[in-house]
């Protein structure tokens, strides 16, 4: 380890300190000129400035005294799998893959949520909602408004599955972002979930609508249709499976490239992508199924 080693994380100390004071500077001038009337335009843009060149400063700075520290980062072969490896350990001589640990450290975590907010915060219910009551039933009166759009009055059933299938996939989302793969990239799970929603819609269909009305709306408008029909109905959970699946998949394949084209430089930029490659992804293609589950649902209760 040489002097010069440390000239790179000294610029960027350098930098991040320059910035640090010069935004201090900017907002005092800015502040002076709100409290005088006059236009503060150019002091605001300039402390825009110096907090990105602080920003900089940092990020140069840690990616270039962290390997120092710890040394560099081996290269290894990027390499992805779309079958998720297996556990360490088995289950009665079952070896689980490490995705559907995942999930029920997931599922466990919500059971674990949920029973400390009824329990703890919430021990009973109040006529007149507040903090977190309120805020528990604003989301479960947005699960049901949004369901009641889509389709015709159900039941708390349905609402319950919307509102569980939302909850499952944001804490996979939560998940991938901290570090595991997140189960909705295991095709068996997606297609788990869409074998559910298929099953709920039949079901749903069939309590509404009677088997011999069910069938005639396969049959609409012609008989010869039906063969038609039923394969559409049956290619939906897979369609909804492989869409799930592949839009995870997706995003994994593009965060790891991150971390392997940055190697010892992957300092804040991975987390800043993750939050949309895991997180506001994964929220969009988990709206996406339920509306789909509530389309089909809709298709098969109503004539």
């Amino acid at each position: 380890m040489h002097f010069r080693d440390f000239i790179p994380p000294l610029i960027g100390l350098a930098l991040a300190l320059a910035g640090f004071f010069l935004r201090r500077a900017a907002q005092k001038k800015a502040s002076a000129a709100a409290a005088d009337g006059a236009p503060a335009k150019w002091p605001k843009r300039r402390k825009t400035l110096w907090t990105v060149l602080s920003v900089i400063g940092i990020w140069i700075f840690l990616v270039n005294i962290l390997p120092l520290i710890f040394g560099d980062l081996p290269h290894e072969e990027l390499t992805v799998s779309i079958i998720p490896p297996r556990a360490e350990f088995s289950v009665f001589g079952y070896t689980p893959s490490t995705t559907m640990v995942v999930g029920w450290g997931v599922m466990a975590a919500l059971i674990f949520i949920a029973l400390l907010l009824r329990i703890f915060v919430i021990p009973r219910l109040e006529i007149v909602p507040r903090r977190i009551q309120n805020v528990l039933e604003a989301l479960v009166e947005l699960a049901e408004g949004y369901s009641s759009s889509k389709t015709v009055y159900l039941g708390q059933p349905m609402f319950g599955y919307i509102f569980t299938v939302g909850a499952v996939l944001l804490g996979y989302a939560v998940a991938e972002l901290i570090g595991f793969r997140s189960p909705s990239s295991d095709i068996t799970f997606t297609f788990a979930l869409s074998l559910i929603s298929f099953v709920m819609a039949n079901w749903y269909g069939f309590r509404q609508r009677s088997v011999r009305g069910r069938l005639k709306s396969l049959a609409s408008p012609s008989p010869l249709l039906m063969p038609i029909r039923i394969v559409t109905d049956l290619a939906n959970p897979v369609s909804m499976a492989c869409r799930l699946f592949g839009n995870t998949v997706s995003g994994m394949i593009v965060m790891d490239l991150v971390y392997s084209f940055l190697g010892s430089a992957a300092v804040g930029i991975p987390s800043v992508l993750g939050l949309y490659f895991n997180v506001f992804a994964a929220l969009v293609q988990a709206f996406i199924f339920i509306t789909l589950t509530l389309i089909n649902i809709n298709e098969a209760t109503t004539e």
